[in-house]
């Protein structure tokens, strides 16, 4: 999802396909799993006009590339091993960067935002489970679930958690 984010102009269409797949279901009741609740956790609050990120960690060349070619460009941030992106909302009145740790292990980001000032409060949004094998089944209690939280001035330095995508969202002023 960030390469579709951070590349727009090479991409003309992107979609995710078998919609029961983001949701756990019975006869009777559905629910989102933690699939469609990233898409729901984008959709609501991440922006939709991109904004380049830098950084100082490349992402590594992948091991085994698909085809055996490797990429001109490798997919992620400079910002290894997070992979950060961008966006002011459509009005530019809100501006968000969304953080995504793969990996099983917290991992620090020095956060600074250049070109926009931000309103002092803004809101957290992420999905952190305790492990990635989490699931939401109907009927059982949720091993993972979507929470916000508000928060103070963008902090400079951030801690995010293994297996988590942070959002964070701030008024521009």
């Amino acid at each position: 999802m960030h390469s579709f984010i951070s590349n727009p102009s090479s991409n003309q269409l992107g979609a995710f396909t078998f919609a029961t797949a983001m949701m756990s279901q019975t006869r009777t009741e559905a629910i989102l799993n933690p699939t469609g609740m990233l898409f729901q956790l984008y959709a609501d609050h991440f922006g939709t006009q991109p904004v380049e990120v830098t950084g100082e960690a490349p992402q590594p060349k992948p091991f085994y590339p698909t085809g055996a070619d490797q990429p001109a460009v490798n997919p992620g941030s400079p910002t290894f091993p997070l992979d950060v992106v961008a966006a002011y909302s459509a009005d530019r009145r809100t501006f968000t960067i969304a953080v995504l740790n793969p990996s099983d292990t917290a991992q620090p980001l020095n956060l600074a935002v250049a070109g926009v000032k931000l309103a002092a409060r803004g809101k957290l949004d992420k999905m952190a489970p305790e492990k990635v094998e989490s699931v939401v089944a109907v009927g059982k209690k949720p091993e993972v679930q979507a929470e916000e939280q508000t928060l103070g001035a963008l902090p400079e330095v951030i801690t995010v958690p293994p297996f988590s995508v942070t959002v964070y969202s701030y008024p521009t002023q």
